[in-house]
Order: structure tokens, then C-alpha cells, then sequence
């Protein structure tokens, strides 16, 4: 999958841009706060639905502006494609592909695809649960729309039961006639959800292990899996023998919204044991095993965005990235001017919100 153009017009600071991108290596210098990742959250918001930096699309317009816009023109093994995203202050974004509308977000995502890597990525590993199923919920919503479907479903049901807990002394006949289906619908979603995240666990452990053996020469191996995998019946079991608790702790305490990734180093629970240089390691092997299986699942690379992600990597690391992912096109930022003269690629100086090709 190739980016080949992105326009911007009062997006961020950016009051109007179009950047076009070589196959290979893309390189965005310039420094901090000129726009450079303003670019990158851009082409993120195409293949997410939304921006890996804020929740409120109104962030993402020109803070003097009601209404903001962008466009991206891409190829992939099949044919070109383009979309655009209209974003009005007070409103809910407009999306279009290939020219129609797209009212449903989960139709809208997957068609474009990109795996990120930015520094806080790098606390994956020790960080809490949230931050490995944030992980696995991005990468395998761009895989299986029907994913983020059943994922927006579950929220929506969440937020309901909780409001229906919260609220049990001051409405109690209300909680006693529904709170039986909202735990049939919580716990249905819940299966699909935990399924298809164990799956990908799977396979994502087999290609984090190889690329973290190749990383260390072969001197340190990593195993990884996702927590639980109920079944339907189970979930509802525990949802529904368990109110008593519930009601004590004034909210949902069984779900998938509680599951984890267990991941071991040699052995040893990693988020215990692993040292800062082994945490980025294993962060930057499950960026790239995500890459992996987005290529065995669609047949070819998706992008990969890197947000200053060198300035945190040591030589080797950054080495193995750059010959690590020839095959594909990668868009990165950076504030080191050192050794642009020798990328084989493009490089965009960025000056506030301004992009110009200088290589």
C-alpha cells in the first residue's frame, strides 16, 4: 500500500498543503511544533477514523477556523483510491471515499492502512492494561471492520449497564427489569471481541518472538498471550452472578474491557523484569509483527509512520529498522538533520505548516 498524496487545508496549523511521497523512505524535517506530526496525525486519521493525539475531532481545525479538510490519494495491490475528511467545528466529521459518503465509521476504516510507532508506544509493555488493548483494538479494527462494529457496541452497552449500576438505589425497578439483557448484549459482544483478539495475539506472539530473536541474536526470547476467552455463556454468567459486587463497586467489573496481554521475557513476567532498552525492543517488535500480519491477512504492507521514534532507538535499533522494512513505505519525522544527505529517499523540510521537498 502506497500514500502518494495528502492535501490539507486548515488542519492544525497547517492553513493549506498538498505533499506528495516516493514508495520508499519519507522523511519530515524540521523542528519541534513546525508541523511535522501534524502531518503524520493526517494520514493516521484515514486509517483509523480518528487521531492518535486527541478525542475531539475540533482539536484536529485551525484553532481560527469552523471547518478543516483533508484529502488522501493512495494505491493499493488492486487500484487507486481517494478520501477525504471534512471536519466542522460542532459537528460530526463527513467522510467520503472514492467520492460517496460513508456514514458508518466501520465502513469507512480498513481501506487505508497504517501501523504508527511514536514514543509512547514505547511504554506499551509496562503501562497498564489500556495501553495493549488500545494496541490490539487499533490493529485489528483496520483488519475486520465487523471488529470495530461489535467494538462500538460493547462501549455503548458498557456505558449503559454502568449508568443502570451506578444509578440502583435511586432507580431500582429499572435496574431489576433490564439489567438481565444488558448483560445478554454485553456478554454477546464480549465473545466476539475476546475471540478475535486471541487469535491475533497468536499470531502476532510467532512474529514479535522472531523479530525480537533477530533484534538480540538469538540470546533472548519473548511469549506472549491474551488473558481470557469466554464464551458467551460465560460472560454472562459472571456479569449476572456477580451484581452484588457490582452494585458495591458502582460499576462493570467482568468484561473484555478488563483483559490483558501477558507478555514474558526469558521466562519472566516482562513488565517486572524487562529493562528500558529490552521494553523498547519488544515495543518496536510488536509495531513491526503488526505490519506482518496485516501483510498475510491483506496481501501487502500497510504504512509505517514513525513520530520521532529515532530520537529514542539506538544505532542498532535504528538500523535495523530502516533495512528491516525496504519492502514498504514509511513516513518519518525527525528533528536530526545528521545524515539526511544519505537517506535514499524524500525528504520535506517543515516550516510552520509549510512542507518543501529538499531532497
Amino acid at each position: 500500500m502506497i500514500c502518494k498524496k495528502i492535501k490539507f487545508k486548515d488542519f492544525r496549523n497547517i492553513e493549506e498543503a498538498e505533499i506528495n511521497f516516493c514508495e520508499g523512505v519519507n522523511i519530515f524535517y524540521g523542528n519541534n511544533a513546525e508541523g511535522k506530526t501534524n502531518a503524520l496525525e493526517g494520514i493516521y486519521l484515514f486509517a483509523h477514523g480518528k487521531s492518535f493525539r486527541t478525542s475531539f475531532d475540533k482539536d484536529l481545525i485551525n484553532f481560527s477556523k469552523d471547518v478543516g479538510f483533508c484529502k488522501i490519494d493512495f494505491e493499493d495491490n488492486m487500484r487507486n483510491h481517494n478520501m477525504e475528511i471534512k471536519l466542522v467545528r460542532g459537528s460530526r466529521k463527513i467522510c467520503f471515499r472514492n467520492g460517496v459518503n460513508i456514514k458508518k465509521m466501520s465502513d469507512f476504516v480498513g481501506y487505508f492502512r497504517a501501523v504508527l510507532f511514536c514514543p509512547e508506544h514505547l511504554s506499551v509493555i509496562k503501562d497498564g492494561p489500556s495501553e495493549r488493548r488500545a494496541f490490539l483494538d487499533g490493529a485489528i479494527c483496520q483488519l475486520k471492520p465487523i471488529y470495530l462494529s461489535s467494538l462500538q457496541k460493547y462501549n455503548n452497552i458498557l456505558n449503559q449497564r454502568n449508568t443502570l449500576i451506578k444509578n440502583y438505589e435511586e432507580n431500582k425497578d429499572s435496574f431489576n427489569r433490564t439489567i438481565d439483557l444488558w448483560s445478554m448484549y454485553l456478554a454477546h459482544e464480549a465473545a466476539l471481541i475476546s475471540r478475535e483478539r486471541y487469535e491475533y495475539v497468536k499470531q502476532l506472539n510467532q512474529h514479535v518472538n522472531e523479530f525480537f530473536n533477530d533484534m538480540t541474536v538469538g540470546r533472548e526470547k519473548t511469549f506472549m498471550e491474551y488473558t481470557k476467552v469466554l464464551s458467551e455463556e460465560e460472560y454472562y454468567n459472571k456479569l449476572t452472578q456477580n451484581l452484588e459486587k457490582e452494585i458495591q463497586a458502582g460499576t462493570t467489573l467482568y468484561g473484555v474491557h478488563k483483559d490483558d496481554i501477558d507478555i514474558y521475557l526469558n521466562d519472566r513476567e516482562a513488565r517486572s523484569f524487562c529493562s528500558q532498552g529490552q521494553q523498547r525492543c519488544l515495543a518496536l517488535a510488536m509495531k513491526l509483527g503488526e505490519g506482518e500480519i496485516s501483510r498475510q491477512i491483506t496481501g501487502e504492507y500497510p504504512v509505517f509512520l514513525f513520530d520521532d521514534i529515532f530520537s529514542e532507538l539506538d544505532s542498532k535499533r535504528k538500523e535495523y529498522v530502516t533495512n528491516g522494512i525496504k519492502k514498504c513505505q514509511v513516513i518519518i519525522t525527525s528533528c536530526e538533520k545528521d545524515g539526511l544527505e544519505n537517506v535514499a529517499g524524500n525528504v520535506i523540510e517543515v516550516n510552520q505548516g509549510r512542507y518543501s521537498r529538499i531532497k
